[in-house]
């Protein structure tokens, strides 16, 4: 249930009632369109959720994929943020075994909501998909700079290697499957497409 802020006096200044207002909408987006799916969801479902007003939900969005592409935007923002504050030291194989647990122990922390990002996007329209696929190269890119991929070749085998984690993620979301059982299997095929630590 979304949390209503207090009527009355409650000391906020403006930009923290608008950040608790957003708070309640993303919250509210991803309870209605977890139950409805992204198709079935509507404005008129979300603001009631988030109990505010009409006019409060413009303030701050212009439609229902303008907030959809907020919340993810916000989610895929905290997750390359935590990944990629890995270990400067250590092996590229140990660096990268850090982000992809990283990685994975986000997604699995609130499954509803990464379920929602991750699956809901295609319904989303080409913009949300262009959003993934830009935020996606930003993945690649913390890849390709853990292991110093410098060739053609080895940037390829980086960019095949998160599809293949963004594709394996997003079948364990779907089938309910443990996201961090994953870890084992995509390091050791990490180990086989980018070669063992002592190679680089």
């Amino acid at each position: 249930m979304v949390e209503r802020l207090a009527s009355g006096r409650h000391h906020l200044s403006r930009d923290e009632v608008a950040a608790h207002q957003k708070q309640r909408l993303f919250k509210a987006l991803a309870a209605v369109m977890t139950a409805n799916g992204y198709s079935n969801t509507t404005v008129d479902d979300v603001i009631k959720e988030a109990k505010v007003s009409r006019a409060t939900f413009y303030q701050h969005f212009e439609s229902k994929q303008d907030l959809f592409m907020a919340g993810y935007a916000r989610m895929q923002r905290h997750v390359i943020d935590d990944i990629f504050a890995v270990p400067a030291a250590g092996t590229p194989m140990q660096r990268f075994a850090a982000m992809l647990e990283r990685y994975l122990g986000f997604i699995a922390l609130d499954s509803a909501t990464s379920r929602l990002y991750l699956l809901e996007v295609y319904a989303a329209g080409p913009d949300a998909m262009r959003r993934r696929i830009e935020l996606q190269q930003e993945f690649v890119a913390g890849v390709v700079e853990i292991f110093d991929a410098r060739s053609d070749a080895d940037r390829f085998a980086c960019e095949a290697l998160v599809a293949a984690i963004s594709t394996m993620v997003t079948h364990a979301l779907t089938t309910s499957d443990s996201v961090t059982g994953l870890y084992k299997p995509l390091l050791d095929y990490t180990e086989r497409v980018i070669g063992p630590a002592d190679d680089h």
